[in-house]
């Protein structure tokens, strides 16, 4: 099995991006965008993080909350309150409604 030097090449690579030095930036041209190659690597990693740990935490919602539910939907509070400073008085509209009957 020769995985060594794929691997070697893998790291080279990566070795290279992380040698951009301060000023410089890394593009990668998509069609006829460019693209800042960090941000969009960067920005990725942590939706996944994200993702993944959001995922592994409410998979089995409690009545009680455990931490990580309880983690969860402080941000979830978080970014409804924020929601609701930013778009003003019209957040009724915007906002989930529950009605139960």
């Amino acid at each position: 099995m020769n995985v060594l030097p794929c691997s070697i090449n893998t790291l080279k690579r990566l070795y290279d991006i992380s040698g951009v030095e301060v000023g410089q930036h890394f593009y990668w041209q998509i069609g006829g965008f460019q693209v800042h190659a960090q941000v969009l690597i960067t920005s990725w990693f942590v939706i996944a993080i994200l993702l993944g740990s959001a995922t592994l935490a409410v998979r089995n919602p409690q009545t009680i909350p455990n931490d990580g539910q309880n983690f969860f939907e402080y941000i979830l509070e978080f970014i409804r309150d924020l929601s609701k400073t930013q778009i003003g008085e019209e957040y009724g509209s915007w906002g989930v409604s529950c009605t139960h009957e």
